[in-house]
């Protein structure tokens, strides 16, 4: 028997208004970089951590601290709300090293924000395939980005579609960290319903 998924129309409406999650990427080394690390990875203090990404990135690094800097300093400007500046980061990482999973991974959660799914879809996708660092955040930004593009459509298949994909890859992300309730809370969201057939 087929299967319907229907989101709690009040719930998705606000959850898909918030943000995706972007992650940070570990540095091997111990100076400004790694404060930059951290920084991108707490939220805190935003402008300090700019700062601080800022001088890691005029001093001599090793080639995977300099593209993870990048993108460090990338999620903190999206969370500044500077996203142009944040795709240039993440465009500079992929420039180094092409097959860095999270710079793909935080590029979509950029796409998003400006409303480009497509874009977002192919870049979440991507860092999908090459093992991000946090897979549970990958395939929860890859859901919303799902159930965006299943609200561009009216009641339909291509809607159900999107909203099976997006149920799926909450179900991955939980399944990954089953302690990152993001994934139960959106799945919580989800009913699922028989299909009723035509006559």
């Amino acid at each position: 028997m087929k299967m319907q998924l229907a989101a709690a129309a009040t719930l998705a409406t606000f959850f898909l208004a918030g943000p995706a999650f972007a992650d940070a990427v570990i540095t091997i080394g111990d100076g400004p970089e790694r404060m930059c690390y951290l920084s991108a990875k707490a939220g805190i203090d935003l402008q300090n951590g700019l700062d601080t990404c800022n001088s890691a990135l005029n001093t001599p690094l090793i080639q995977h601290d300099r593209a993870a800097t990048f993108v460090n300093r990338g999620v903190i400007e999206h969370k500044m709300g500077r996203t142009s500046a944040a795709m240039a980061d993440y465009n500079e990482c992929l420039r180094m090293l092409p097959d860095q999973p999270d710079a793909f991974i935080n590029r979509g959660v950029a796409w998003m924000t400006m409303g480009q799914l497509d874009s977002a879809l192919a870049d979440v996708d991507k860092g999908i395939s090459l093992n991000p660092s946090e897979p549970a955040l990958a395939y929860f930004d890859r859901a919303i980005v799902y159930e965006k593009i299943a609200a561009s459509f009216p009641e339909g298949n291509q809607r159900q579609a999107n909203l099976q994909k997006a149920y799926a890859d909450y179900q991955r992300a939980a399944k990954e960290a089953p302690e990152f309730t993001a994934a139960s809370n959106a799945l919580a969201r989800f009913k699922v319903v028989p299909r009723t057939r035509a006559s």
